[in-house]
């Protein structure tokens, strides 16, 4: 079983990835954490028990 925040985290690494500055970790830090809480919020709401 996947956990959402397992599914979340995937996702908002691979969209940080994409836009962050290596040279600046705590800015893509920041902007993995931007990214993290409104996915969960909606992974939880659209899968409240994970995927299986």
């Amino acid at each position: 079983m996947i956990l959402n925040e397992q599914r979340a985290h995937d996702i908002a690494l691979a969209l940080m990835a994409k836009n962050a500055d290596p040279k600046n970790p705590i800015a893509a830090y920041h902007e993995y954490v931007t990214l993290l809480v409104p996915l969960l919020k909606e992974l939880d709401r659209d899968f409240p028990k994970g995927i299986n």
